[in-house]
This record gives structure tokens, C-alpha cells and sequence, in this order.
């Protein structure tokens, strides 16, 4: 695997959320990047839910580049993205994928793709407006949003997001 995370927007201890311009250049202002139109997809949702590991399964199929057999076997360990089992909070901030993959809309158009990772919502140390920061951030930024649940989104999943 050919990149890495990287974080773009970092949290600082007085909930100040602070956007690194420089690794997000480095990333955007690449040679084979710099004059396309991008797609980036991002995924947001409560912490410990399962967002990195969702990301990692994307970055398995953006890397197998068509194969069939993009998922892999059950001994096929799961790489890129950072998460772990557990109840303390893993992701913070916003971070993305350093490596930018490149792939052919239907019109025949090459775009650059970008994969985001969010900070997880309604952990014991985030307030409520870190949580509705990031995911306003990662929402104005992405063409694509997956707001990930365990189970049918619910009023209140979204009434935390105002």
C-alpha cells in the first residue's frame, strides 16, 4: 500500500479545530493531481463505529484497480486507515489518504479520488460542537458523505448535527 493518513485538519486541547495547509497542498498540488477535477469521499458517524475500518475496505478496492477478487480472503489483513477494537477514541480531527487514486468517470473524464477519515462523534471528549464542526467540515468538502450507523438513522442521529 502506497500512502498513508494524514491529517489535514487537527484538534487542538482548546477544541479549536485547525486546518494544515501544507500536507493538504503537498497532497492536492501533485503532478498528476493538480489539474483534475476531484471526488472525495468522506465518512462520518459516531466514534468506535467502524469508520476507519469501512475506509480500509475502500482503499482495498481503489488499489485492486478493477480485480474481481478486490476484497480478498479472510487472512487478507485489512491495512491503511487506523482503528483498533476498544472504547477510547482512535481518529482525531479530519485526516487523508496521502496516496490520490485516479479513475475514469462514464463520460471518460479522469478524476483524482480522495478518501477521508472523521474524528468520531459523542466521545467522552469531544462537546457537541466539535462533533458538528467536523461533520460540517468533512460534509462542505466531500462529493460524497456516508454518515455511518449500526442501525436505521434516527431523529436524534441527526438532530446532534444542527
Amino acid at each position: 500500500m502506497g500512502g498513508r493518513p494524514v491529517p489535514i485538519v487537527l484538534s487542538k486541547d482548546d477544541h479549536i479545530f485547525e486546518l494544515d495547509e501544507a500536507a493538504l497542498s503537498k497532497i492536492l498540488l501533485q503532478d498528476h493531481v493538480k489539474n483534475k477535477n476531484v471526488v472525495v469521499v468522506s465518512v462520518a458517524g459516531a466514534f468506535r463505529k467502524g469508520k476507519s475500518f469501512l475506509l480500509d475496505f475502500f482503499l482495498r478496492f481503489m488499489n485492486a484497480q478493477g480485480t474481481p477478487d478486490w476484497i480478498g480472503g479472510n487472512d487478507t489483513p485489512l491495512e491503511g486507515f487506523s482503528w483498533r477494537g476498544g472504547s477510547e477514541r482512535d481518529t482525531t480531527g479530519i485526516l487523508i489518504w496521502s496516496e490520490v487514486f485516479l479513475s475514469k468517470l462514464p463520460s471518460g473524464e479522469e478524476v483524482a479520488v480522495l478518501l477521508i477519515d472523521t474524528q468520531g462523534a459523542f466521545d467522552s471528549e469531544s462537546t457537541v460542537r466539535d462533533c458538528a464542526t467536523v461533520f460540517a467540515l468533512s460534509t462542505m468538502v466531500s462529493s460524497v458523505q456516508i454518515y455511518n450507523l449500526l442501525h436505521n438513522i434516527q431523529e436524534d442521529d441527526l438532530q446532534h448535527l444542527q
